[in-house]
This record gives C-alpha cells, sequence and structure tokens, in this order.
C-alpha cells in the first residue's frame, strides 16, 4: 500500500512514500516569492530570508501580492511533481499541518485520569472556541504528587475543511490529519523507555529552530524561534560564503541556547540528559559538536528510528507518522461525525439507538393506523343522533354516537414520542441511562413517566445525578410541571445504583404549525 505523507511548513513542503511502513521516497519544495512581485516589504523579507534546501532541485516561485499562505502556493504543480516522480499509484495521503495551525496550550489539573482530564479540557476549549466537539488532543506534561500538567493541541474544524479542500483539488483524499508535536514525539516512540529525565530535540530548517523536549510519559516543553532574517546577515555576507555560514552557525547554537534557557527555568527539576538535531540544513555535524562542547551533553543527530533514505534526518516527523500509522499509534484530528453526537460511541450504544428507533416507528405507525380508522368512522356519523327521533326512523348504537367526540379529545392531547426520545438520547448526562419509559392519561392530560438509573460512586453524590437528570427535564421543550421525583438506592453486582422516578406532563402536538 503507498501512503503519501506530506509536511506543511511556513516556506517550504516535504513529501515521503511509504511502502507497507518503508520509506522509499521523499522530496522537499521550497517557496520563494517571484522577483519583482516583493510589494510588501515586510512579507517579502520574512520568505525571501529563508534559504532553500541545498540539494532541492525544485524551487518554486509564487505572486506574493496574491497569496499569502504557503500551503497553497503553486499547490496543483507540487502535487503533479509528487505523482510524476512516485510514477504509481497513491492508495491513501497524510498530512502534518504547521505548528502555527494549532492552538497549543497547557493546562495543571489535579491528579486524574487521562479520560477525566480530557473531558475537563474539552469543556474549556468548546467554551473558548465555541464547538461542540472540537478537534483537539491532550499530551501530559510534567507532573507532581498531587497535579498534572497536561499539553491540549487543538485545531479549528474550519482549517481541517480548508486542507481537505485544497487536496480535493488536487484529487488527493486526505485520510488523516495530525500535528508535528505528536510525529515528532511517535519518531522517539522506540527510545522513550530510556528517558529517565528529558530528551531535547531540536529541528533546524528554513529560518526557524522547532524545539521538543519529550520525557517518557509525553510532553515537556514546545517552543518555536527564528534564528536568521534579511536584517541579520552581516556586511559583506553575500561575498565572503564562509563569514555568512559561521555568522548563521552562531544564530542557530544561539538560538538553541536560549530556547534551553527557557526550559531550564519551567523546569529547573528535570535536567536534559541528551539532545538531538535533525533538519533540512547541511551543517547538522558542526551544530552538534558545537553544542556537545558548549552544553556538556551527548547530541546525536536524528533520527532515532533509521528509514535508510538519504538525509534522513530532514524527515524525521515525516517517518514517526510513517510509522504511528503502521503501528496504529497515530494521532489524527478529525471534525466531529454523525455518532460522535450521541451519549453512547460503542456498538452496544448504537444497537440501542437502532432499537429505540424502531421502537419510535413501530409506535408511530400503529398510532397513525388506529387515527385513520377513527377517522373514517367518525366521517359516517358526523353528528350525535337525536333521540327523539320517531321510533320508525333507526338509530345508531351509542358505542358510535360516542366516537367523534372520543376521537376528538384523542387528537387534541396527540403527543410526539420521537421528539421525546431525540431529547432523551442527546440530553441524559453522562452516566445516567433510561430504564423505563411509561405514558398514561388522566383526567385528559398525557402524564409520562421516566424512570433512570445511574451508578453511585464516591464522586458524584444523590443530590449531583437528580440536579443534573432535573435540570434536563427543565429545558426539555415537550416536559412541563414536574411532579416530585422518586428515589430509591438498589444494590446489583455489588455495586450501588440510583434509581430516579420523575412523572411530567407532555406538551401535546400543536397543530397550527
Amino acid at each position: 500500500m503507498n501512503t503519501l505523507i506530506i509536511d506543511i511548513r511556513e516556506n517550504s513542503l516535504r513529501a515521503v512514500l511509504s511502502n507497507d511502513g518503508l520509506l522509499v521516497y521523499s522530496r522537499t519544495f521550497d517557496f520563494e516569492p517571484t522577483p519583482g512581485t516583493q510589494g510588501d516589504d515586510a512579507v517579502y523579507d520574512l520568505h525571501h530570508s529563508h534559504t532553500p534546501a541545498a540539494d532541492n532541485p525544485y524551487l518554486l516561485y509564487y505572486d506574493i501580492g496574491q497569496k499569502q499562505n504557503p500551503g497553497d502556493l503553486a499547490f496543483k504543480e507540487i502535487i503533479g511533481k509528487i505523482r510524476s516522480d512516485i510514477n504509481n499509484a497513491i492508495d491513501a495521503t497524510h498530512l502534518i499541518i504547521p505548528a502555527d495551525d494549532v492552538v497549543i496550550a497547557t493546562h495543571q489539573l489535579p491528579k486524574m485520569s487521562r479520560q477525566d482530564a480530557e473531558k475537563l479540557i474539552g469543556r474549556k476549549i468548546s467554551a473558548e472556541s465555541r464547538e461542540e466537539f472540537p478537534p483537539f488532543s491532550i499530551i501530559p506534561s510534567a507532573s507532581d504528587q498531587k497535579t498534572q500538567t497536561w499539553y491540549s493541541l487543538y485545531v479549528p474544524t474550519t482549517t481541517l475543511q480548508d486542507y481537505r479542500k485544497a487536496f480535493a483539488a488536487c484529487r488527493l483524499r486526505l485520510t488523516s490529519i495530525t500535528t508535528p508535536l505528536n510525529a515528532m514525539i511517535e519518531a522517539f516512540r522506540n527510545v522513550r523507555e530510556a528517558i529517565f529525565n528529558s530528551y531535547a530535540v531540536f529541528e533546524i530548517q528554513h529560518g526557524f529552530v522547532e524545539a521538543y523536549y519529550i520525557s517518557a510519559d509525553g510532553l515537556l516543553l514546545f517552543q518555536r524561534l527564528p534564528y536568521k532574517t534579511a536584517a541579520n546577515s552581516p556586511e559583506g555576507g553575500a561575498e565572503d560564503g564562509e563569514k555568512s555560514q559561521k555568522f548563521k552557525l552562531f544564530k542557530i547554537i544561539d538560538t538553541i541556547f536560549r530556547i534551553n534557557s527557557l526550559y531550564q527555568s519551567a523546569h529547573p527539576q528535570i535536567p536534559v540528559q541528551m539532545a538531538w538535531v535533525c533538519g533540512l540544513e547541511s551543517d547538522l555535524e558542526a551544530i552538534a559538536t558545537a553544542l556537545n562542547e558548549a552544553m556538556g551533553l551527548e547530541v546525536g543527530i536524528a533520527p532515532a528510528m533509521p528509514t535508510g533514505l538519504p538525509e534522513e534526518s530532514g524527515y524525521v516527523p515525516l517517518a514517526g507518522f510513517a510509522a504511528a500509522l503502521q503501528n496504529g499509534t497515530a494521532v489524527s484530528y478529525s471534525a466531529a461525525d454523525f455518532f460522535k453526537r450521541f451519549p453512547l460511541r460503542k456498538t452496544s450504544g448504537v444497537a440501542i439507538y437502532a432499537a429505540t428507533t424502531l421502537v419510535a416507528l413501530l409506535a408511530f405507525g400503529l398510532t397513525e393506523t388506529e387515527y385513520r380508522k377513527l377517522n373514517n368512522r367518525a366521517k359516517r356519523f358526523p353528528q350525535h343522533q337525536n333521540p327523539k327521533q320517531t321510533p320508525g326512523k333507526k338509530t345508531a348504537p351509542a358505542a358510535h354516537t360516542r366516537n367523534p367526540d372520543s376521537l376528538r379529545k384523542l387528537t387534541a392531547r396527540q403527543f410526539v414520542f420521537y421528539i421525546l426520545f431525540r431529547e432523551l438520547a442527546n440530553d441524559l448526562p453522562d452516566g445516567v441511562f433510561l430504564e423505563n419509559l411509561e405514558f398514561h392519561l388522566k383526567d385528559e392530560t398525557g402524564l409520562v413517566d421516566i424512570t433512570a438509573v445511574a451508578r453511585l460512586d464516591n464522586k458524584i453524590g444523590e443530590s449531583m445525578l437528580l440536579s443534573r437528570l432535573v435540570a434536563m427535564l427543565d429545558r426539555s421543550p415537550t416536559l412541563k410541571n414536574h411532579r416530585e421525583p422518586s428515589i430509591t438506592v438498589v444494590d446489583k453486582d455489588k455495586e450501588r445504583y440510583l434509581k430516579i422516578t420523575v412523572t411530567s406532563e407532555v406538551n401535546p402536538l400543536d397543530k397550527t404549525k
């Protein structure tokens, strides 16, 4: 299976092809402004200052006055070149988006399970982003006896859709999308067991240093800083290549030292035991030697996961993502699908929804059939028979004379059950399950008895469960005038369950709509 993996950065695009986990192709494409189109000096300097990879045969120019996002620049041309190089079918396409497209935040929470932390962080991201189901993931960071710090990586749904549209325009369907942080952590999965403090990974390319401080459990720090701009070039640098190269190495080392100072301030108790360098720069050996002498650390040239590709140090996150896809550990970001909008996510939940839907349709069908029968019979007896009629005329049976009134009463309080079923499926609180639903009439008023059960534990008390359920009923547009709930505690399978029964009036069908 040919899997194409693309990594888009500010002014470059890297691509590798994985054939059943074995990387067989790699290529980097650089972007430069078209000469004579640098209308905005600030934007021009930002892109023009980056030096393309020395071994790159593809240098693509773009009109800076028309497009600002390098992910869209000459994209069809790039995909055409990749297809020409590969000369084979592409079975799946995966994308690593730029770090600038990811909203990265830290959260310090009390010690809890990953699942509970994900719920709390997800609610916060949902409130801030106003997305009901935001695409995000969490990565554990530093911890102590009482607290745990988490990194959250949130990718807006609109960003995901924009990338999917761009690839679809090139006749490529994106199978998954991930972030550089997730890809880089996967690239060092094989050596993370040997980490007892932290590893520092410095990816150096195209004017930026991206630093990842990785622990055995997750990520301690991520930082991205520029190391070169046009204003920083020394006088005569274009004429004196050796002097210019030394100046660039100085800027890289200085940037790494600044990032490492930030790490030491944030985590003074967790020293760096080893550093790695990687990226598209051509002097990685010189950088590693300088860091070894200056920091007193063992410094290696990544990858930690050998691929056999030429200049494989420039494709470390892509190799990590390819391995994660092969192992089934890849983290992917996608918009919420249909089943994500229901509280039950597993196969059993899908079966319950299907059964509930069938029951609702059956009840609706039977009610509609009976209604049609009564309506047809009522048409034959439009008025009450006069009891003072002459004996010679036949009178209708008493039961038939009452049918029109009964029919009118029935249709006046008709209630649509599937609306209530939908509300219960969508709004039942987490951990609360519907046990019984019973509808009955009292004094021509429709009443429904709702019985729900929930497992009691030390974290959630009876009052909290009751308040959550009552709050859901108060918000319901189909229920009103709730009776005092009946509450009992039952034991089942050595566990305690709370059973709550609430009786509510139903709002009949509004025939004016």
